[in-house]
């Protein structure tokens, strides 16, 4: 896993000519920690080789930054934990948000949204609307207990705690705006073990870097809550989504986009140059390992979350997969996966495959208060005496639609 991850790492490093990344494969339900990188690195072995001494440096520790749209899975799980928001709820984002003279848009406009639907394009009006309507402490709460602005436990030399202000300080723009991933900064192991807690029911666990060490883990949101952005996760990386380039044939993956402007240190931001981020977990319905992919200071054309760490979470995370001998949903023998027609409601699907609505959501791993959206690929029986086929297709599109389906600076 530790090579896979640094290789296709290094390799969007210098293709996207970043500053510095780092990745870290998890246990979702031990917090062992089975890989983290650093580049750029030298080989420890050659210490003549490590001239630069940016190349001694764990990243995933020891770089905070801005880490975008990642953060808006955080913010929607307040919402929904604290009862601010319903499950149900639909936003009008067509319109640009203005919040203390600061303009929040979206990069591709849209009009009335679901909250799946704001996390699976990414919009930044929508999460906006929604943090707004959540107490300030609430989501600083959240923030806290799933381990941002905290110093991570592992005791490696250089960690931070990144940079989480107290939400007595936020202003009404700061309020808006830490939903998107700006005014707060965090590190890659942060992240991943944030995420964790999304893909493990609700229950943060620490992150180790030993075997031998026990797992600890405390409830930090219902798991309601967390069941829910478990299923909405894994829109983001299936068409239109803006992590299609994370999806893994044969699995169902979950995970969020992040791209951040970087700070100029005046005030203002380099428009061209990113923090690139992408977390998700896999499989998405019965989550065994989560991944966290971040890249600073890209500077390229097309340096977006969803196109440079995207794909390196699906080539690592597919060996990954393998090599914990996870097999894909398409191989149980028993199932298979179909795309919902338009029209259709849960009881109908249900009655066409012989089962009860609850029983066929129990099968996906979907709450209750799950919506049927046309498009979306659902587990079903295989009715007798067919045979089951495993066929898996890798996303086949252009560079220009990868552009529009990822996300802009600033999402």
């Amino acid at each position: 896993m530790q090579y896979w991850t640094y290789i296709d790492l290094d390799d969007s490093l210098h293709r996207f000519h970043a500053i510095d990344g780092s990745a870290v494969i998890l246990n979702v339900h031990t917090g062992h920690i089975l890989a983290m990188v650093s580049v750029p690195s030298c080989n420890p072995n050659r210490l003549s080789a490590c001239t630069n001494p940016a190349d001694l440096v764990d990243n995933a520790v020891h770089q905070a930054f801005e880490p975008g749209s990642v953060m808006k899975p955080f913010v929607v799980a307040a919402a929904l934990a604290s009862h601010s928001v319903a499950p149900s709820a639909r936003f009008n984002v067509f319109h640009p948000l203005v919040v203390d003279g600061y303009r929040i848009t979206d990069d591709v406009r849209h009009h009335v949204l679901s909250i799946k639907k704001i996390l699976k394009y990414s919009s930044c009006i929508g999460a906006s609307k929604i943090a707004l309507r959540t107490p300030r402490k609430t989501i600083y709460d959240l923030y806290r207990a799933v381990g941002f602005g905290r110093l991570p436990p592992l005791g490696l030399p250089g960690e931070t705690a990144g940079i989480l202000p107290h939400w007595q300080h936020w202003s009404q723009a700061r309020h808006a705006t830490i939903a998107l991933g700006y005014g707060v900064s965090v590190t890659t192991l942060q992240l991943v073990d944030a995420y964790a807690a999304i893909a493990n029911g609700g229950d943060y666990v620490r992150p180790e870097l030993l075997k031998a060490e026990r797992p600890w883990q405390r409830r930090v949101m219902p798991r309601w809550v967390a069941d829910t952005l478990r299923h909405w996760l894994q829109s983001v990386t299936r068409p239109n989504g803006t992590g299609i380039l994370a999806a893994i044939p044969g699995y169902r993956v979950a995970g969020k986009t992040g791209t951040a402007d970087m700070a100029n240190g005046h005030g203002g931001f380099h428009h061209h140059t990113t923090n690139a981020t992408f977390v998700g977990f896999a499989p998405g319905d019965h989550p065994r390992l989560v991944m966290a992919v971040s890249l600073r200071g890209s500077h390229i054309q097309w340096n977006f979350g969803g196109i440079e760490a995207a794909p390196v979470f699906r080539v690592a995370m597919s060996h990954a997969l393998r090599e914990m001998d996870i097999p894909p949903a398409c191989h149980t023998g028993g199932d298979r996966y179909i795309r919902v027609p338009s029209g259709l409601t849960w009881a109908r699907l249900a009655q066409r495959y012989g089962l009860d609505t609850a029983a066929l959501q129990r099968l996906n791993g979907l709450p209750d208060t799950a919506q049927l959206d046309a498009g979306e690929l659902l587990k079903v029986p295989v009715p007798q005496n067919q045979k089951m086929l495993c066929r898996v297709q890798t996303p086949l599109i252009r560079r220009a639609q990868a552009e529009i389906w990822s996300e802009g600076g600033g999402s």
